[in-house]
């Protein structure tokens, strides 16, 4: 996660101030003057400016480290590392709303097709699904002589696992040869009675996009249930995969920690009982109105200070004066970041329509480097080992 911890705070501390003296019938008129440091291009008559910013490191262990994260989605890289999403998580309220994650489970491969370069800009991305299909019953033995078998999809070519009764994977070409064009498959060899057969494999489905993106923006709607957050990393041509699990795994260790952070403000009025008033309203608003609210999502407000007054000649002839108050306000918030368990998928290859034998085809080679490993089947499809 690639937000400053400094100038999130700062936002914050801004937006919540711009929030109270906006509900305010006098003082409503400063809200657009409550900024960062003096960007105005010609200086308010009343305002309240944020100058500058200090921090010190509040840590709990030598590394930091908090514990591995457990989600339903996780970030892979495809070839060669790029960053154009900073991370990825679970939109948890979507997901409790819906009672399970909304997106199938599959591999959703985002190519950037433009970046932006500015704030505001936008950039546009496509994401090229491949989903899952586990644990798909395809043939019960009535004889142990059938010879023909139909999955509901066209799997993607190496993707194919077919299982006898859930414990014994079959070898294509020795027990069965399947046909990707229509997904039908011929069964080479005889089975016991009763037993059963069922797949696994991946399917590609039309592309998503062009979908528009800004800087440091978070996308929910795209993936339901998923939520994509840009950085300013993006270039176009960057490749990474969003993994979706049909349950949680381990997916990222966490590491954090709290940092506190010091704001100098300064209230600038052309009135010294307005400066007094705004100074006092500051205050308030944040021990008794913003306070709590904060703190519920983390953030918390140490303490509020103030410092001295000071005048500025604003109009030497006319003898007009500015009034400045300084204040100190110190919080402290938790920072967090998560380290991508080591899933890499290391080539995929594009997809394709036609051919000599008209038989779609995409991502032929896939190698899934996965930690832990676990030997055997699970219920995500991957077999590891």
């Amino acid at each position: 996660m690639y937000y400053y911890l400094t100038g999130a705070l700062k936002r914050r501390l801004i937006l919540e101030l711009q929030d109270s003296f906006g509900r305010h019938p006098v003082y409503r008129k400063i809200s657009p003057f409550i900024q960062n440091r003096f960007h105005f291009s010609e200086r308010p008559q009343m305002g309240i400016v944020v100058q500058g910013s200090s921090t010190n490191k509040v840590q709990w262990a030598p590394d930091n480290f908090v514990g591995t994260v457990q989600s339903h989605v996780m970030l892979a890289h495809v070839g060669q590392p790029s960053h154009p999403l900073e991370w990825v998580r679970e939109d948890m309220a979507l997901v409790k709303e819906r009672g399970g994650m909304p997106t199938l489970p599959g591999v959703y491969f985002m190519e950037i097709l433009q970046a932006p370069t500015s704030p505001g800009e936008n950039g546009y991305f496509a994401v090229d699904p491949m989903l899952t299909s586990s644990n798909e019953a395809v043939l019960l033995f009535q004889s142990g002589v059938e010879r023909e078998a139909q999955l509901q999809q066209k799997p993607i070519l190496n993707t194919l696992r077919l299982w006898e009764d859930n414990r014994h994977l079959l070898v294509e070409g020795t027990d069965y040869n399947v046909d990707l064009s229509n997904g039908s498959i011929e069964v080479l060899r005889h089975f016991s009675q009763n037993s059963r057969l069922t797949a696994d494999y991946r399917y590609a489905i039309p592309s998503i996009g062009p979908v528009a993106f800004q800087w440091n923006a978070a996308d929910f709607r795209t993936l339901p249930g998923i939520v994509l957050a840009f950085g300013k990393r993006a270039e176009a041509g960057d490749k990474v995969a969003v993994v979706v699990y049909q349950d949680r795994v381990d997916t990222a260790q966490a590491f954090g920690g709290k940092f506190e952070a010091n704001f100098d403000l300064q209230v600038i009025a052309r009135d010294t009982i307005q400066m007094e008033e705004l100074a006092d309203l500051t205050i308030m608003y944040l021990w008794g109105e913003k306070k709590s609210v904060l703190e519920y999502e983390g953030i918390e407000i140490l303490d509020v200070s103030m410092g001295g007054e000071a005048e500025e000649i604003a109009d030497e002839i006319g003898d007009n004066f500015f009034f400045q108050a300084s204040m100190s306000v110190q919080m402290r918030a938790d920072w967090e970041l998560h380290v991508p368990l080591p899933l890499t998928i290391s080539q995929a290859t594009q997809t394709t329509k036609g051919g000599l034998d008209g038989i779609q085809e995409a991502t032929s080679d896939l190698f899934f480097r996965t930690y832990p490993l676990i030997a055997g089947r699970n219920n995500d499809y991957e077999r590891i080992g």
